[in-house]
């Protein structure tokens, strides 16, 4: 609930993650907060920490060969490992699959396509449109190796940027259903100029995101096919709420699930 002596109330994902973040061997002191109990002081020493790529890897309908995978972030190895976690899952009995998308800020656009690319035959996946030529770019999606799993993507008001990359691409080439609330609408490129000798640079936007569409990402987002909002949203500090009743609440997840059978019986 603070940092450093600072509460993280009101504060976004990225604010609260920016104070956490800084030199390996230096220590932050953070308040937690359990329920039941009294907050708790914790001094902690930053250290290297490698992200999961993937999380929750399951098969969460074995009638209907339902799998869900989240994907927290895009990352380097963000393709790699679904590519051997969708081997996993199809040996498990995969028969359509929803991605998790809710709460991923983005990453890398490279990653996003690559991903995308794993989901589609052909097409346009983003295209990048700035004042310069060289600015200019459209992904395109390749036929070899791709997954004709039926598919769902779950996304929020915190999926941002590379998500929704990925959630746009899915949707204007009617690869799969979007379910949940509209996306953050984050579509720019930005680069950091260095100023001189300052020793210190700037960022700016260099490009803005276009679905395949046309369609700019930029203030407006993805909208989901299916509009579905949960009502009970508990942050890990609500003391309200147990990990077991946030999944019994989840009705977006419900939704895709829903979704996902339709897309079984329906082949």
């Amino acid at each position: 609930v603070a940092v450093d002596g600072k509460s993280t109330a009101e504060m976004s994902t990225d604010e609260a993650a920016s104070m956490l973040t800084g030199a390996e061997g230096t220590w932050v002191r953070v308040t937690a907060y359990s329920p039941h109990s009294q907050p708790r002081v914790l001094n902690i020493r930053r250290e290297h920490v490698e992200v999961p790529s993937l999380e929750d890897v399951k098969i969460v309908d074995s009638d209907f060969g339902i799998a869900y995978i989240r994907v927290p972030t895009f990352q380097k190895a963000t393709a790699r490992d679904l590519e051997t976690a969708l081997w996993d899952l199809h040996r498990q009995g995969m028969r359509s699959l929803i991605l998790d998308l809710r709460g991923n800020p983005g990453g890398l656009l490279t990653s996003s396509v690559e991903v995308a690319d794993k989901f589609l035959t052909e097409g346009n996946i983003v295209s990048t449109r700035g004042r310069g030529a060289q600015e200019n770019f459209n992904y395109q999606a390749h036929y070899g190796g791709t997954w004709r799993v039926p598919l769902v993507v779950l996304i929020d008001g915190d999926s941002a940027s590379a998500s929704e990359i990925f959630a746009g691409a899915i949707k204007d080439n009617a690869r799969g259903r979007i379910v949940g609330t509209t996306s953050y609408g984050k579509g720019s490129v930005q680069g950091i100029f260095p100023l001189g000798y300052a020793g210190a640079g700037i960022r700016l936007t260099t490009a803005k995101f276009f679905s395949p569409n046309g369609v700019p990402i930029s203030h407006r987002g993805v909208e989901p096919h299916d509009q579905v909002k949960s009502h009970q949203v508990a942050k890990p500090a609500d003391p309200e709420f147990t990990a077991v009743e946030v999944q019994l609440e989840d009705e977006v997840l419900r939704a895709g699930i829903s979704a996902a059978r339709s897309r079984v019986a329906a082949r």
